[in-house]
Parts: structure tokens; C-alpha cells; sequence
């Protein structure tokens, strides 16, 4: 039985858009750059954050030391702020009960850096119990390459294509696919449906709710 799900953390648990946008910019502003739209961070993040200010950066490339300076003032900046205008999702809490009811072991994995996702984690999610919880770590590969995902699946102790794995990016379903876990796009997050279903998500769900309609025969 496939009780067994890993999901992405921002713009599918928490909508973290906000804060990320708020630090970046702060970063962007010492630096003397122009500030970016929040709306724009929606396609600007899912690859870490050095990955984050390259985006920015795109039409202005920079030096990696400057774009090093950029990610150092946004990580000093959003350990001090990530909390003030994150929030869980609608129905994010009624699911994770009924997955955690259900006897699913649940894991995050998240390119956010690992002390940033066990911080939202705890701070958001401690209410139900995660086997796993990671995030960019050094000397593992950010998603989409598959060894994060495949080094959860070990610690869970099951099959990758025992897994399903919920996330709102073509990062996310490309991560799953590569890793032979069940993708499902979260349409509810950063990205729309098209990129999803481009990027080889088994299964679209709209809100919340439908997560517990797929699996609640599992």
C-alpha cells in the first residue's frame, strides 16, 4: 500500500511568496538594485536561492561573488522575518490530519535551504509528525535531480514508486519522475497548470481537498 508522501514546502505547504519577496528585495535595495514585483518571485523561485537572485539577475547577469552578496543579505534578513506573512494554505491542516490519521508517513524536501525548512517546519507544521524533513544541503544535489528524494524513500524504508510526491513546480515533477515517484501538481501554488502537466505530473489537484479524494482508498 502507498502510504507514503514527500511534499515540497513552499507553494504547496506554506505560501512563503510574501517573505521571500520582502527579504529579496531588502537584498536587491542594499545592494543598489531596483526592487522586483512580488508576483514576479512566483517564477523566480523552486531552485534555491542562489538559483532565485541568478533569475532576478537574468537581464542584468552579475559576478557569483555579487550574487553571493544578494543571497547573504536575504538569508540574514529572512531568518529575522519568515514568519510575518507566511501562511499554511487553506485546508493544508485538515489534510495532513487526515493523511497523518490514515497512518501516511509524510516527509518535506524543499530547495529552500535545510536550516530555513526545518525552521518554517517547526515553526508551521509541528502539529503532525514528518519522518523527514530536508532541505538544500551541501553535497547533495537540489532538485530535480533525484537523490534527496531517493535518500527519503530509504530513511521511510519503502519503495520511490511507493511514494507520492506533491509539489506546485515542473521542479517538483520533474524531481518525482526522476526519482520514479508518483507525481502530483499542486495547482494551488507558484505555477499554473500547463507547466505541470508539460513536466509529467500524474495527477492535478485544485485544492487541498483533492489530495484526501486521491488518496483516500490508498
Amino acid at each position: 500500500m502507498k502510504k507514503n508522501i514527500v511534499f515540497d514546502l513552499d507553494g504547496t505547504l506554506l505560501d512563503t511568496l510574501e517573505d521571500i519577496a520582502i527579504s529579496a528585495n531588502f537584498a536587491l535595495v542594499s545592494l543598489g538594485f531596483e526592487v522586483q514585483e512580488r508576483e514576479k518571485y512566483r517564477y523566480f523561485v523552486g531552485e534555491g536561492v542562489f538559483k532565485l537572485f541568478e533569475n532576478i539577475f537574468a537581464s542584468n547577469p552579475q559576478t557569483p561573488e555579487r550574487i553571493q552578496e544578494a543571497v547573504s543579505l536575504f538569508q540574514s534578513h529572512y531568518a529575522k522575518q519568515f514568519n510575518q506573512n507566511t501562511t499554511l494554505y487553506d485546508g493544508i491542516s485538515k489534510m495532513l490530519t487526515f493523511l497523518q490519521k490514515r497512518g501516511f508517513k509524510m516527509a518535506i524536501l524543499s530547495n529552500k535551504p535545510d536550516s530555513f525548512t526545518k525552521m518554517c517546519a517547526m515553526k508551521y507544521l509541528r502539529e503532525w509528525k514528518f519522518d523527514v524533513v530536508f532541505g538544500a544541503r551541501e553535497g547533495i544535489p537540489r532538485k530535480p535531480h533525484p537523490e534527496g528524494a531517493l535518500e527519503i524513500s530509504s530513511l521511510l524504508h519503502v519503495k520511490p514508486n511507493e511514494c507520492y510526491y506533491l509539489g506546485d513546480t515542473m521542479i517538483d515533477m520533474q524531481t518525482a519522475n526522476n526519482a520514479g515517484m508518483i507525481a502530483v501538481g499542486a495547482l494551488w501554488g507558484f505555477r499554473e497548470e500547463a507547466e505541470l502537466r508539460a513536466h509529467g505530473a500524474k495527477y492535478l489537484v485544485r485544492n487541498p481537498s483533492d489530495v484526501i479524494k486521491l488518496l483516500a482508498e490508498v
